[in-house]
């Protein structure tokens, strides 16, 4: 992947629907050699997918809690998650947690409700998001360890 590469995925991430045609304009390409390109990123799973991203306050999710929790039995949580619609992220964790679940409720009273559910799973430390300082980076921003001092 070369440079052009990536700044083919930063417009792509910056905005999915962006046409062919901007996006050769803008790295001084033709249409087909940037159709290719784009192609050829998403053969190799460099680009998994193009979406939409939502309100999650209009949508009746503004209140965003991350979940670490501790189980014992991983497949019928990971069951439980799947049937809530309430969780809209989990991640398999090391450590003390065996698990990382990002809810998304319409009020706190709504996450309490969903708390007392998984109760009978395990147990559980909250986090309730205040406010996001950095939220949906786009992973085209830079090369892994950019910004990182060099050892010697």
């Amino acid at each position: 992947m070369d440079h052009i590469d990536r700044q083919i995925l930063a417009l792509l991430e910056e905005n999915a629907r962006v046409s062919i045609a901007e996006i050769g304009r803008t790295v001084s390409m033709t249409q087909p050699a940037v159709a290719e390109r784009v192609r050829r990123l998403e053969e190799q799973g460099v680009i998994l997918g193009y979406r939409a991203v939502l309100s999650p306050k209009k949508l009746g999710r503004g209140v965003t809690t991350f979940v670490q929790f501790k189980t014992n039995d991983c497949l019928r949580f990971e069951r439980f998650c799947e049937q809530e619609p309430e969780v809209l992220e989990l991640y398999r964790t090391s450590g003390e947690y065996n698990y990382l679940v990002k809810i998304g409720t319409d009020s706190l009273e709504a996450y309490t409700d969903f708390q007392r559910r998984c109760g009978a799973y395990g147990f559980s430390l909250s986090m309730t998001v205040l406010a996001p300082v950095i939220a949906g980076k786009p992973l085209s921003a830079g090369e892994p360890g950019e910004g990182q001092a060099q050892s010697s």
